[in-house]
């Protein structure tokens, strides 16, 4: 029998319409199985359908007097809280909303020409952003709680 078990909050969703413009944030978003957010510019479907970000590491990055190559390149979907981010991992299946997505891919590499890690320096989104697949398309909204499945 599945259960499931609180993990945090949807605290910002944002959708990205093309390439190099900034997202537009969305009181709710439809998700759809093996795409991605519906309107969404990197909606290709893949292993990065969907990006996260913990609110933690965003309050860091906008805390930065310089900010790192990818500050503005990275554009996260689900802004999350309350969520340990070292728990999600490759496989792990999330409850959001009426959907369900499924942690698919880790962290990017960073970049050498970044002012960061040219300096040693560590960023959040080295570590901490993740990405994942829609499982089960469904509605998403600001506010709703993320669930972890569990078997």
């Amino acid at each position: 029998m599945q259960t499931l078990r609180r993990y945090g909050t949807i605290i910002r969703l944002t959708r990205y319409t093309a390439k190099d413009i900034p997202g537009e944030t969305l009181e709710s978003a439809r998700f759809v199985a093996d795409l991605g957010m519906e309107g969404d510019f990197y909606a290709q479907g893949g292993e990065r359908q969907i990006s996260f970000l913990f609110t933690e590491d965003r309050q860091w990055m906008e805390a930065q007097t310089e900010p790192g190559l990818c500050f503005s390149r990275y554009k996260e979907n689900i802004l999350l809280d309350g969520i340990p981010p070292a728990a999600l991992t490759p496989g792990v299946r999330l409850a959001v909303g009426n959907s369900v997505l499924e942690i698919s891919d880790t962290p990017k590499r960073c970049f050498t020409e970044c002012r960061l890690f040219s300096r040693g320096q560590t960023c959040a989104l080295s570590k901490r952003q993740l990405f994942a697949k829609v499982i089960r398309s469904g509605l998403v909204q600001t506010g709703d709680r993320v669930y972890e499945e569990e078997s």
